[in-house]
């Protein structure tokens, strides 16, 4: 048993190891982008149909606030400079106004961590309040910080 623990310790410490040494390309972090940000799409949709009513909550809503939040704490690394390639929505004003950005990166982290505490509450208003917070935040940086559609 003892054998396979250490085992199991030494190809984690490896893999995280060789992790570390990547480099990442401008497309791969551009895609890494486009994959959180469509995360934080889905969740914010499927919340949007529970909290408004539309489908049943059956529980779910704790899970995609959890979701929010945790695709929320990774836009502080998600921007990387030179990242934006290709048909990129972001703007150089997320290099330009560095703490304007920032700012609102932790807007948006304030925003979904009260909603996963609302959603494991229960309460409707409660609820309908955090998640506006969260539209608001996300409002918040794509007006200033994305191509307008």
């Amino acid at each position: 048993m003892q054998r396979k623990i250490i085992a199991a310790f030494a190809a984690l410490t490896a893999t995280l190891s060789f992790t570390a040494l990547a480099q990442t390309t401008p497309e791969d972090a551009n895609d890494y982008r486009v994959s959180v940000m469509t995360a934080l799409r889905g969740h914010i949709g499927a919340a949007s149909m529970i909290a408004r009513g539309l489908v049943a909550n059956d529980g779910h809503l704790i899970g995609h606030a959890q979701g929010l939040d945790s695709a929320a704490n990774e836009l502080h690394r998600v921007f990387p400079e030179g990242s934006a390639v290709g048909e990129s929505e972001a703007l150089p004003a997320i290099w330009e106004d560095a703490e304007g950005f920032a700012a609102a990166i932790e807007a948006m982290t304030e925003a979904t961590a009260a909603f996963v505490e609302a959603a494991e509450g229960g309460d409707g208003e409660a609820i309908g309040a955090a998640f506006r917070n969260v539209g608001m935040s996300c409002r918040g940086c794509h007006d200033n910080y994305r191509v307008q559609n």
